[in-house]
């Protein structure tokens, strides 16, 4: 097979993987290695192994969408119905908990009773990180307000001297960089899930209610 047969090939089973994301990874495996398969069995009937006749033989196969389609019917496996909640349980889960955590409450509320995700990714959603970006906000408030001086006074020959020291300095790199560290830690969490949950979001879409 030249090249350019084997870069239609390549997209078209790559199609297929991504059609058939919610089969179990078992079944799935099985599937495409089916349909490897039998292309494998076309494509030797063929006069030549040109792009031309690569995409004969798929056109003969089917579209992946429909052999993914199929595939659920089987299985009885059905697609999630989205909801126009959906989104709004991302944006609550990353910004409600400003709403004197009422709103990030709403957004978990929303998210477990969602149909698009599945029980592991809701539980990546309530707990990373709970709050969502209230948590670091307030984090990093704290540690302002602690990082501060600390100060003596002495009385020699009658004249007052006060010595401030800061407290970050005393307290070594060390105390300083692991703060930072976790703030960081508690900014990227909720974001980065929320990109996560909404790129599920998005290919719920894609593929259409059930």
């Amino acid at each position: 097979m030249n090249a350019q047969g084997e870069r239609v090939l390549d997209e078209y089973l790559e199609r297929l993987k991504r059609s058939l994301n919610d089969v179990p990874s078992a079944r799935r495996g099985e599937i495409v290695a089916e349909i490897e398969s039998h292309i494998d069995e076309a494509l030797a009937e063929e006069p030549d192994d040109s792009e031309a006749s690569v995409r004969n033989v798929l056109d003969r196969v089917g579209d992946p969408e429909d052999i993914a389609a199929e595939a659920r019917d089987r299985l009885d496996i059905r697609k999630p119905r989205t909801s126009w909640t959906d989104p709004l349980a991302i944006v609550l889960l990353l910004i409600g908990g400003f709403l004197w955590l009422v709103g990030w409450v709403v957004g978990v509320v929303l998210l477990w009773l969602s149909d698009v995700w599945s029980p592991r990714q809701k539980l990546i959603g309530t707990l990373i990180v709970p709050g969502g970006l209230l948590a670091p906000v307030l984090f990093g408030l704290m540690a302002v307000n602690s990082i501060g001086s600390t100060c003596t006074t002495s009385r020699v020959n009658g004249i007052e001297t006060s010595v401030c020291e800061s407290v970050g300095d005393s307290a070594g790199i060390v105390s300083q960089v692991f703060p930072a560290a976790l703030l960081v830690l508690l900014f990227v969490a909720p974001i980065a899930t929320s990109i996560y949950l909404g790129r599920t979001l998005i290919r719920a879409r894609r593929r259409g209610p059930g």
